[in-house]
């Protein structure tokens, strides 16, 4: 199978072309030119002899997207722009998010044996949830919140009245041991610090979401249907729990429970029955992640520690819970 990976030097989209080596896929790389991009594409090319076509463009241009299309068995859509930068610039967020999405879709509908389309949405789309309810599932509606979530409910849409073979897939809190352009930004540790610690989410490896995706482009069962992506019963944990036992894992340590807001946030427990009974993705679980972090900074994490009151007092600088009681870091 040849598999078209849109974003496909992104983060995930560098899990997607692994799993698609692993599974004897042949992948069309599309993605736009960075610097980090063209090495990514040229260390996937050395690794992958004869496996990998990377094609340079933009998801906004029709003519970038549309040969790829028309050379691939199914897609893996993962371009986008995400939050908190949606948040920033929404008119380039909708452009890559939904317009993007369409070219995707006008190019489909131009061939006679349309591939499927495996659509990376996200958990976020069903909104802010009451403490306490029960998992969320794919009949829960897509609801938008915020340009991110009111993006990626409109894709959802888009594809279900296209008439076209697809997949969606609502991805839960999916961080990885490796690190995106903005991960460290300020608007990123402003948000972790303003929502409340006791939100419960469903933490799913990127490994394992990468993994969902190639089985959904594979199985004919899944094609119509929304899924709900998460690791299952050993990856149930709260949003304190979750970046406490990260940051600990690094060197950085904990941050004290004043340094948190009590926003509530689009994060919940999955019901994954379904897709776990279609995919069987479901392999490695939160301890295995952080496992692997702190396998990953066994080198750098006593020169982190040494550091560690200085890198938490930096970063309670953005949290605005924290500055408001004006307490010593």
């Amino acid at each position: 199978m040849r598999l078209l990976v849109t974003g496909a030097f992104g983060r995930l989209g560098q899990e997607g072309l692994e799993r698609s080596f692993q599974e004897a896929h042949s992948v069309v790389a599309f993605d736009v030119p960075t610097r980090r991009n063209q090495r990514a594409a040229r260390r996937y090319a050395r690794r992958y002899p004869g496996r990998l076509r990377t094609v340079w463009g933009d998801i906004r241009s029709f003519e970038d997207i549309r040969p790829c299309v028309a050379q691939c068995d199914a897609i893996i859509h993962n371009a986008g722009v995400l939050a908190p930068a949606s948040e920033r610039n929404p008119a380039l967020a909708y452009a890559v998010n939904v317009d993007g999405t369409r070219n995707i879709l006008r190019a489909m509908k131009e061939q006679d044996d349309p591939p499927v389309l495996v659509f990376s949405s996200s958990l976020s789309v069903c909104g802010p949830r009451a403490p306490g309810g029960p998992p969320l599932t794919a009949a829960d509606p897509a609801v938008g919140t915020d340009n991110y979530t009111s993006n990626k409910a409109e894709c959802e849409r888009l594809l279900q009245a296209s008439g076209l073979p697809y997949v969606i897939l609502r991805i839960g809190v999916s961080v990885g041991t490796k690190a995106a352009a903005g991960d460290l930004s300020p608007d990123v540790f402003r948000l972790l610090f303003s929502i409340d610690p006791a939100t419960r989410l469903e933490w799913v490896h990127p490994e394992d979401v990468a993994l969902a995706q190639v089985r959904a482009a594979e199985t004919p069962g899944a094609i119509g249907k929304t899924l709900m992506i998460g690791g299952g019963e050993g990856c149930r944990l709260t949003f304190g729990e979750l970046y406490g036992a990260m940051f600990e894992a690094r060197g950085v340590g904990r941050f004290p429970p004043e340094a948190y807001g009590k926003d509530v946030y689009y994060c919940d427990w999955l019901d994954t029955t379904e897709s776990q009974a279609l995919l069987g993705y479901q392999r490695l679980r939160f301890d295995d992640l952080i496992g692997q972090l702190r396998r990953e900074s066994r080198f750098t994490r006593p020169f982190t520690k040494m550091l560690a009151p200085l890198i938490r007092r930096f970063m309670l600088r953005y949290s605005e819970a924290w500055q408001g009681r004006q307490a010593p870091a």
